[in-house]
């Protein structure tokens, strides 16, 4: 018995072994996993870095050519803004005299607002009422139409019955008649010593 014992217990390690040995590989495949992905990450970090630095270098070129025009810019703007400065004490002279002007214009504007927007309203209200009684007439023009149709179908019907029920006594008659006819050509027929069935 001890020693069935014993081979069981070796069977066991060995077992524990190869799964030691699963447990390292998954690991250094993992492992190898994570250093292509870190790797990737890096060349990719590198190159955002080297575009970065050329796009700096772009930045800086362009400043360089902002900051020189700014300067001529401001040599400019100095010149202008004398002349500006001139003209603005006349504007704001011209303007003082007008802005009595224009808020008088726009008090009398206002009032004008006013008044349209109240016409506005009535007219808005008055063509609401006339859109009103329009549908009102429509519906009941559509109403009587139709009645008028029901009518003159139901008319319509009524003569083209009565005009069967005619024919259809006419038809008879022309019959008889045709029949009658026929009897009077059969006798003569005979009364000469004819056979009508011969014609």
């Amino acid at each position: 018995m001890p020693p069935k014992l014993k081979a069981k217990s070796q069977k066991k390690k060995g077992k524990k072994q190869k799964d030691g040995k699963n447990s390292v590989e998954e690991q250094y495949w993992k492992a190898a996993l994570e250093v292509e992905v870190l790797q990737d990450h890096l060349a990719l970090g590198r190159q955002v870095t080297r575009r970065t630095q050329e796009h700096k270098e772009e930045l800086r070129a362009k400043l360089q050519e902002l900051q020189e025009g700014l300067q001529e810019e401001k040599d400019a703007k100095q010149a202008i803004y004398s002349e500006m400065t001139r003209q603005q004490r006349n504007l704001e002279q011209e303007s003082t005299a007008s802005i009595q002007t224009l808020r008088e214009e726009v008090a009398e504007l206002r009032l004008q607002l006013a008044k349209s927007q109240q016409a506005l309203h009535a007219l808005q209200e008055e063509s609401e009422r006339m859109k009103s009684e329009k549908d009102a007439q429509i519906a009941g023009l559509q109403e009587e139409v139709e009645n008028m149709e029901t009518e003159y179908g139901n008319l319509l019907h009524s003569c083209l019955d009565k005009m069967l029920s005619k024919l259809s006594v006419a038809g008879q008659q022309w019959k008889d008649q045709a029949l009658l006819t026929h009897q009077h050509h059969k006798q003569i027929l005979k009364d000469y010593g004819l056979n009508p069935l011969e014609f």
